[in-house]
C-alpha cells in the first residue's frame, strides 16, 4: 500500500512538471509574437478570465482550509498562464496601442471578443445552399442592371454572416437578367432546402428589392416569378398554382429548324391542330410575356396559353 502511495505520488509530481513545462511552451509561442496585432485578437481574455476566477477558490482552498501543495502548485501555473494571457490578449504590447492605457487596452480585447463570440454559432447554422443564396441575391439585385449602394450592403452583410466571398457588385458575375435569376433560383432548390429557409428568403428578396425605395419593373416581374417558385417548393405536393406556358407556332419548315436550334431536344407537340414547341411554364403572367417577347423579337410566332386560353401572340 505505501508502494502505491509513493507511486501516485511520484506520478502527480511528473503531472506538475508536466503541466509547468506544456503551460511554457504554449505562453512561449505566445510571448515572441506579442507585438503582433493578429496574435493578440487571437488569444481569448473571456476564457483566460474565467479560468483565472475559477482557480482562485480552488487554490484558497488547497492553501488555507485543505493544504494540498501539489494542487495549490498545480492551481497556481494555470491561474498565472491566465494572467498571462491577459496581457497578451490585451495588446499591451502592440506598438499602434502603446499610447492606451491597460484598462483602455482591456475593454477593447473585449469588445473585441463580444462582437467574435457567436461567430463559430453563425458557422455552424450557415444555411444550406449560402453560397447559391448570394447568388440569387445578386442577381436579384442586378435584373435591372444596376445595383443600389443599399443592395450592395444587404448582400454583403449575409456575406460576412457566413464567412463567404461577396458576388462582384454593378452587375459583375451575374448571368443574364430575368433568365439568370430564375435559373440560380431553380438551382438554389435542386439543393432542396428547408421549407422554412426559403420561406425566409421569400421576405429577403422582397426587403432587398424595396431597399433602393425604388421597384424597377423588372424587379418587379422577376419577384413574381420567384415568389410563385418558392411559395409551389414550400406548399410541396399541396401546391396548386395556376401556370402560363410560354408556345411558339412556327409558320414554316426553316422556322421549325430554327426553333429546334434555339430549344434543343425540346419535343413538338400538337394543339388544336397546330404543331408548336413549349419554351416553358411559368408563374407570373407578365414573367411569361416577357418570355414571349424574347422570341417574337426573333420573328416567331409566340403566345402565352393559361387556363387553355391564348393570352397574347406576335
Amino acid at each position: 500500500m505505501n508502494f502505491f502511495l509513493t507511486f501516485v505520488e511520484f506520478l502527480v509530481a511528473i503531472g506538475i512538471v508536466v503541466t509547468l513545462v506544456t503551460n511554457y511552451l504554449i505562453i512561449n509561442k505566445l510571448w515572441k509574437r506579442r507585438m503582433l496585432r493578429e496574435v493578440t485578437e487571437s488569444v481569448s481574455i473571456a476564457a483566460a478570465l474565467l479560468g483565472l476566477f475559477n482557480g482562485i477558490p480552488f487554490l484558497i482552498m488547497f492553501l488555507l482550509i485543505n493544504p494540498n501543495p501539489a494542487a495549490a502548485t498545480k492551481t497556481t501555473i494555470g491561474i498565472v498562464t491566465a494572467v498571462i494571457f491577459v496581457l497578451i490578449g490585451s495588446g499591451l504590447w502592440v506598438a499602434e496601442f502603446r499610447k492606451r492605457g491597460f484598462r483602455s487596452l482591456f475593454l477593447r480585447a473585449l469588445n473585441l471578443e463580444r462582437k467574435e463570440s457567436a461567430d463559430l454559432l453563425k458557422r455552424l447554422v450557415q444555411p444550406r445552399g449560402a453560397t447559391q443564396i448570394l447568388r440569387v441575391l445578386h442577381e436579384l439585385a442586378s435584373v435591372d442592371g444596376h445595383v443600389d449602394e443599399r443592395e450592395t450592403e444587404i448582400i454583403r452583410h449575409f456575406a460576412r454572416e457566413w464567412r463567404l466571398e461577396a458576388p462582384g457588385t454593378a452587375g459583375d458575375g451575374a448571368q443574364g437578367g430575368m433568365i439568370g435569376l430564375r435559373k440560380a433560383i431553380t438551382d438554389y432548390l435542386n439543393l432542396n432546402p428547408p421549407a422554412k429557409q426559403v420561406a425566409d428568403l421569400r421576405d429577403v428578396l422582397q426587403a432587398l428589392v424595396e431597399s433602393d425605395t425604388r421597384v424597377a419593373w423588372q424587379e418587379s416581374v422577376a419577384l413574381e416569378e420567384v415568389d410563385g417558385m418558392l411559395a409551389e417548393y414550400t406548399a410541396g405536393e399541396d401546391a396548386v398554382l395556376a401556370m402560363h406556358e410560354v408556345l411558339i407556332v412556327p409558320q414554316s419548315e426553316p422556322q421549325v429548324e430554327a426553333v429546334r436550334t434555339l430549344l434543343p431536344g425540346r419535343e413538338e407537340k400538337f394543339v388544336r391542330g397546330g404543331r408548336v414547341f413549349s419554351v416553358g411554364s411559368f408563374f407570373s403572367a407578365r414573367y411569361a410575356e416577357f418570355v414571349c417577347e424574347r422570341y417574337i423579337s426573333l420573328g416567331l410566332f409566340t403566345t402565352v396559353v393559361a387556363a387553355d386560353q391564348a393570352v397574347g401572340g406576335q
